[in-house]
């Protein structure tokens, strides 16, 4: 099974990725830049 992440913020619209480090390192980028984000992930 593949994991894969969902981020969704107003500045970006809807990103799936497939890599935790990535996923990780954007939400860390929305929050210092004051955006608001929602964050899911799911198995494919």
């Amino acid at each position: 099974m593949k994991v894969y992440y969902r981020i969704s913020a107003q500045g970006i619209g809807t990103v799936l990725l497939r890599r935790r480090k990535i996923a990780k390192a954007l939400r860390w980028w929305l929050r210092e830049n004051g955006f608001d984000y929602m964050y899911s992930y799911f198995f494919g």
